[in-house]
């Protein structure tokens, strides 16, 4: 599996922008893409070329939303998939005040448990900070196109909850 870029922090992107021959406000245009929910070759501000150097090392689009399902109380659980095909869930819980979000940090369990789907291939690997950034990100950027396709104002995620397997 490539590398992404969300696991980067703004300096590690400078440092990358400037190492591939590009001017460093690049990192900025590249950061923002990355904190609006875009893949790489989603950011318009950025060049093809530009775009395809980095997508030789870093994946384009880390992670999908493979099915949404949605609750009569507004709450809304999604299958996210990476690009090496690994599936997580994460669920979205809608309240007056803010949006909670319930993100996962493995893949699979090691408890072993034998009610629960998540121990059936034990535990695969633990996510990265910036896999489970781009939970937050890729529902973020859901919300915000259904909102702006709607005539209407996108709620962010406000409150973030990180769901361990097997703890």
């Amino acid at each position: 599996m490539k590398k992404i870029l969300q696991d980067l922090s703004y300096n590690e992107l400078e440092e990358l922008v400037l190492s591939l021959g590009e001017k460093k406000f690049r990192a900025k245009q590249l950061y923002e893409g990355l904190m609006q929910g875009k893949s790489i070759t989603q950011i318009s501000s950025l060049s093809k070329a530009f775009k395809e150097k980095l997508c030789e090392e870093y994946e384009d689009e880390p992670i999908k939303i493979k099915e949404t399902f949605y609750s009569s109380d507004g709450t809304e659980k999604y299958l996210f998939e990476y690009a090496d095909g690994n599936l997580v869930e994460g669920v979205l819980m809608k309240y007056k005040y803010g949006y909670t979000q319930c993100v996962s940090t493995q893949v699979g369990c090691r408890m072993g448990c034998k009610f629960c789907a998540s121990t059936l291939n034990g535990l695969i690997r633990n996510l990265t900070a910036g896999e489970i950034l781009c939970q937050i990100l890729v529902v973020n950027a859901l919300h915000k196109n259904d909102a702006a396709g709607q005539g209407k104002e996108a709620r962010a995620v406000t409150n973030v909850v990180l769901m361990g397997s097997g703890e």
